[in-house]
């Protein structure tokens, strides 16, 4: 089972994903400019790129696991260059 990491802080929320997943499921060239890229780790926005994935993952057949981590400040992500 796939453990995909997600997370938050007061004003958003990210997924992670590796971008060689991303690109097997055909969703390497429709990430939004609202995600971030840490090297070969995604950190999808959770309105529209993280869901799409985990959409993607499903219609795959691929079964996750969503481990949460909350923040009560601006999560680190958001220091990351855009996707």
């Amino acid at each position: 089972m796939l453990k995909i990491d997600y997370v938050q802080d007061p004003g958003h929320g990210w997924f992670a994903a590796d971008v060689q997943s991303l690109a097997s499921l055909g969703l390497a060239d429709k990430i939004s400019r609202y995600s971030y890229r840490d090297g070969d780790l995604a950190w999808l926005e959770e309105d529209c790129d993280g869901p799409a994935y985990l959409r993607a993952l499903a219609q795959s057949g691929r079964a996750y696991q969503i481990i949460e981590t909350h923040t009560r400040g601006d999560a680190w992500i958001r220091s990351l260059p855009r996707f």
